[in-house]
């Protein structure tokens, strides 16, 4: 017996040390394994925030302004544009391709060179080539390819381009609310991908500055705004000008590129030092690969989304690499990606294809003629001959394969109580059978967390809204009828609609639907679980919550009535600005063909 014990006294230590070392192996795997990464989050902002700039004193709080005068003329700062056609520019004006008008072109192309000449050298204010452009009854493509050729580059005494400056002491504490926030959450999970970074270390913002026809012009706005934010910033120079062109990319054609792409003209003259970093870039594209790998969030500018579209994707319609490498980490690897107005607007749709992006329209003629999909042109297509259908500026437009298929809930718009397009996003929800609808307010972002998922086509998010508007939706998932006037009369009944303002809360979560929603791309209603930041709603007369935006509208040709809630009530509470909360109250929609 004696035997046995002391073999188990030699082994028990032994086994210890196994068993105490396969822990420590567990252990250790455990501190290594990444932490599981949160879905992808995005930020839509509607647009019109306001800042502090040089070019935009109007913005600047009333008891900092004298302050922010004081910034701008250390800085040396651009504070508006100036003109001076000169040989050089009334010569580039008199070699474009086509002059941008419909009838007698090259007449027209005389009469305005005729009057540019009497101005011959003489340095011209905004307002002095306004003047200008009223007497000459200018078109607006005229009017830009004037202003491009004839516009002065903002010397510094030392040489160097002055710059639009921001003064960020200046800027609406909401303002700049926002921008800390997005920051923030860039920092925040930038941790969790990479905890040994020291917390101190700025987040990397990439900066896409596509969405305007001229990108370089807002690249120092930006700049200076997320670097006052908390940020570092890189810029990433997309273009169509270099997107479209077949790769490897022919950098020295860029400038050339730019009047058939973006209707722009000598903009490496006006912003050398831009157009520099970007001959840089285009040279290197490691350089560019690298600066997406870098990234800790992203964001894009204001402008026109068909642009940002054509400067993500190469000729044949696809997402550059380094573009599909981005989505990547927006989707799978917690970057936040943010936008403001179109930068807002493009980031609607999914990877399945059936969720569209906005392109541009009016409500009113939105309501009575429909949606149309429809490529945009590029910008100033007449000078160049390659526009397409003509169509009218209100006609409301979409992609059908949505933009960068990014907020997979819906359809988003921008600018939204303020230009009144609860219609517009409505009749472009139905027509084009969009799950649902979100409209962001000027001054106002809605923040998107999504649980995680495996194709970025997800249902499933955590909304908030914060800022100084409110945001509109609208969910169709169980709505019943259609708004076309085949016989005089249109109705759609069972949509449900809410309006946040900031600090509330709502989680979206869409259900599977039935086999045949899932075969045509759709899913079942959705479940709402929401928290308003208000007292508990109560019934309100429903003809009294939000009257402006359910107005009835009496159109030519046309009569428009909403109802909102049932039995004439709606569940809302009010903010003491007169502004409404409320959430999922039944709308429906009847159009009437009227004579007129």
């Amino acid at each position: 017996m004696l035997v046995p014990l002391k073999r188990h006294a030699v082994a028990l230590p032994a086994l210890s040390l196994l068993l105490f070392a396969a822990t420590q192996v567990v252990a250790a795997q455990a501190v290594a394994a990444p932490q599981a990464l949160p879905g992808k989050e995005l930020w839509l902002f509607g647009g019109g925030e306001r800042i502090c700039s040089s070019v935009e004193p109007e913005y600047c709080e009333a008891s900092q302004l004298a302050a922010a005068q004081q910034f701008f003329t250390r800085q040396q700062a651009q504070t508006s544009k100036t003109f001076r056609c000169d040989n050089k520019s009334l010569q580039l004006l008199q070699q474009l391709p086509h002059w941008p008008v419909d009838a007698d072109p090259q007449a027209r192309r005389i009469q305005v060179l005729q009057a540019l000449g009497t101005k011959r050298g003489q340095i011209l204010s905004v307002a002095e080539l306004e003047q200008l452009a009223e007497q000459l009854k200018l078109n607006g493509d005229e009017q830009s390819a004037i202003e491009d050729s004839c516009e002065i580059r903002p010397q510094r005494p030392d040489g160097s381009t002055a710059r639009m400056a921001v003064y960020w002491p200046g800027t609406y504490a909401v303002t700049q609310d926002l921008f800390q926030r997005f920051v923030a959450s860039a920092r925040e999970r930038r941790q969790l991908r990479q905890p040994q970074t020291p917390v101190t270390q700025k987040p990397r913002l990439l900066l896409i500055t596509a969405s305007s026809y001229n990108p370089y012009e807002w690249v120092d706005y930006y700049q200076q705004l997320f670097q006052a934010a908390g940020a570092d910033v890189d810029w990433l120079p997309l273009e169509p000008a270099l997107s479209q062109q077949k790769q490897p990319w022919d950098c020295s054609a860029i400038e050339a590129g730019r009047l058939k792409h973006s209707g722009q003209l000598r903009r490496a003259e006006r912003y050398p030092e831009l157009a520099v970093q970007q001959q840089q870039l285009c040279r290197d594209p490691k350089a560019m690969a690298d600066l997406v790998e870098q990234a800790d969030v992203v964001f894009i500018n204001g402008g026109d989304q068909s642009l940002t579209l054509r400067a993500v994707t190469g000729p044949d319609g696809r997402w550059l690499p380094l573009v599909e490498r981005l989505l990547q980490r927006v989707r799978f690897a917690a970057v936040p990606l943010g936008g403001s107005s179109a930068g807002n607007a493009v980031q609607s749709g999914r990877p399945l294809g059936d969720i569209a992006m906005i392109s541009g329209g009016r409500s009113t003629h939105a309501l009575q003629h429909g949606a149309l999909a429809h490529d945009i042109d590029a910008p100033l297509c007449r000078l160049t001959q390659s526009c397409g259908q003509v169509l009218a500026d209100e006609q409301l437009t979409y992609r059908p394969q949505g933009g960068l298929q990014l907020f997979s809930l819906g359809i988003a718009d921008t600018h939204f109580r303020e230009r009144n397009r609860e219609g517009r996003l409505l009749r472009l929800v139905q027509d084009a059978k969009a799950p649902a609808g979100f409209g962001v307010d000027e001054a106002t972002v809605l923040r998107a967390r999504f649980a995680p998922d495996p194709d970025g086509n997800g249902q499933d998010a955590q909304l908030e809204v914060h800022g100084s508007g409110a945001v509109w939706i609208v969910d169709r998932t169980a709505a019943k009828g259609d708004l076309t006037l085949s016989s005089g009369a249109a109705s759609v009944t069972g949509l449900r609609v809410s309006r946040l303002l900031p600090g509330d809360k709502l989680h979206w979560q869409q259900g599977p639907g039935s086999k045949t929603e899932q075969s045509a791309g759709q899913g079942g209603q959705v479940q709402y679980q929401g928290q308003l930041s208000c007292s508990t709603p109560s019934r309100q007369p429903a003809t009294q919550v939000d009257a402006d935006a359910y107005a009835p509208l009496a159109l030519p040709g046309l009569s428009v009535r909403w109802q909102l809630g049932s039995n004439g009530q709606a569940m809302a509470c009010q903010r003491s600005d007169g502004r409404w909360h409320y959430l999922a109250q039944p709308l429906s929609l009847q159009l009437n063909a009227t004579k007129g």
